[in-house]
């Protein structure tokens, strides 16, 4: 993991001038003119933008039609934000993203002098010049001061945008890589209940249909999914609370494996649960309740970035992990 001092100032030095603050709030500007194009002070942290419009085709720009022709904001430098979020994001905490775009896990650079930025390979990745927050930067560096996945007391975030290639056309991506956690903790199982929306609620849906409580998966909290997983507690001698919360996950989980859902039935619906939680960490799975290949690969991809053991199965573990981390 990153930690703060490792990210690279947001304004590098250039011929004739010194070397600015390594952070500041409001437009933060990463200029590095002349010379090589590589940022001086941070070992050629940034690739120049010459170098980026060099590494993909003329003609996968064009198609992407965001690229003016010569425009010098994207010759040279990075332009990190590093203000207040936008009102679209304030309500989601320590994981606004840059906007409407997918987050994929490995968007990001793991690895080298680029580690925690978007990766630029000109086949598969490249980046996205002022094209993030208000249409003129390329990432965005934010903190949350509230307890935030595994860190009980604040973390510091980064991201930076760029398209994928999926092998039938460009998509906008996003790298989203933390670069401080404060107070590191452990994964506990996260409350859900009425109101909740999105993966998690999907998750419940799935796997109290899974045990026989068959739920509508829309992706809402509603009345009657708390009043199936008021009987699934009952069931399971549980506090009937019609919440999801840490008492309640460990016993609805179940443990899924390569080759599941194959037949259909009720172990389909635990494998849709895992999808979802898979995709909600960057890896977009269809949603097939098939346990394959694809599956797998995306599990380990989690339990090797989060560190809990890789061994492809969607056990206790890593169920803890996929739902109590963001």
């Amino acid at each position: 993991m990153t930690s703060l001092d490792q990210v690279p100032s947001l304004r590098a030095p250039g011929p004739g001038r010194g070397a600015a603050p390594a952070a500041r709030t409001g437009r933060a500007r990463r200029r590095g003119r002349g010379g090589s194009g590589r940022l001086g002070g941070f070992g050629g942290f940034a690739p120049s933008r010459r170098r980026v419009l060099q590494a993909a085709t003329a003609a996968g720009f064009a198609a992407l039609g965001v690229f003016p022709a010569a425009r010098e904001a994207y010759a040279d430098g990075y332009d990190i934000w590093t203000g207040s979020c936008p009102s679209y994001a304030a309500g989601h905490n320590c994981s606004p993203g840059c906007g409407p775009s997918t987050v994929y896990a490995d968007a990001c650079a793991t690895t080298g002098t680029y580690a925690g930025f978007h990766r630029n390979d000109g086949v598969t990745w490249t980046l996205r010049p002022n094209q993030c927050y208000s249409g003129s930067y390329d990432g965005w560096l934010w903190r949350y001061d509230d307890d935030c996945g595994t860190c009980g007391c604040g973390i510091e975030r980064r991201c930076h945008d760029g398209y994928r290639n999926t092998g039938s056309g460009w998509v906008r991506s996003i790298c989203r890589h933390t670069t401080e956690c404060g107070c590191p903790g452990s994964v506990t199982w996260p409350t859900t209940g009425q109101g909740t929306t999105g993966p998690d609620a999907y998750t419940v849906q799935h796997l109290v249909t899974f045990h026989g409580f068959a739920t509508e998966p829309d992706g809402v909290y509603g009345p009657r999914t708390a009043e199936q997983v008021t009987l699934f507690q009952q069931s399971e001698g549980l506090e009937p609370t019609g919440t999801a919360g840490p008492a309640t996950w460990p016993v609805l989980v179940h443990t899924v494996r390569r080759g599941d859902g194959r037949g259909g039935g009720p172990l389909a619906d635990a494998v849709r649960g895992a999808q979802r939680q898979l995709g909600k960490h960057g890896h977009p799975l269809t949603v097939d309740g098939i346990f394959g290949p694809l599956t797998e690969e995306a599990v380990r991809a989690f339990q090797t970035r989060h560190e809990i053991g890789v061994d492809g199965v969607v056990g206790p573990v890593t169920w803890r992990t996929l739902t109590g981390t963001v």
